[in-house]
């Protein structure tokens, strides 16, 4: 049998939103049944970033915690994300929507939103553009965000 390391362990720690105990790994990393945050020690390095797995701040996700509400990413949150991960998800009506950056090699980056039913694509030059205009089912996307579900990233 192979001996197990530090890194094979599982320990009892707080949770860095809700402070109850939980189990992490010797990274400090461990999903939180509670809150469902998902912890990690760059969180608390990088408190006001939107670190992975997360889509929002560990700030952010504190002040949501406190108000008793869930932590979900607003859609200025979720445009962060993008930021951070370069692709993320959402879905509506059942229907999932890519969203992606796109344009690195020439330098002028840009976000796709990508059907994935119909395979329509959509280019939009820049947050504000993205955040104001985006259509989904023929209705703007800042309008509807509430209703949107599975935010993450691309999976």
């Amino acid at each position: 049998m192979k001996d197990k390391t530090i890194y094979d362990k599982i320990f009892d720690g707080p949770c860095e939103v809700c402070c109850k105990t939980i189990k992490k790994d010797c990274y400090g990393q461990g999903k939180c049944p509670y809150c469902g945050w998902r912890n990690c020690y760059l969180n608390e390095e990088n408190p006001d970033k939107v670190i992975h797995p997360n889509l929002v701040s560990l700030n952010k996700a504190k002040h949501l915690h406190a108000q008793g509400k869930q932590i979900e990413p607003d859609l200025d949150d979720f445009i962060g994300a993008l930021h951070a991960y370069s692709e993320v998800q959402f879905c509506y009506h059942g229907i999932c929507y890519a969203v992606e950056l796109i344009g690195f090699e020439a330098g002028n980056i840009k976000i796709q939103l990508y059907n994935t039913k119909t395979k329509e694509e959509f280019v939009y030059n820049n947050d504000d553009a993205f955040k104001n205009n985006a259509i989904v089912e023929g209705k703007l996307l800042k309008e509807i965000w509430d209703e949107t579900t599975d935010r993450n990233w691309l999976q």
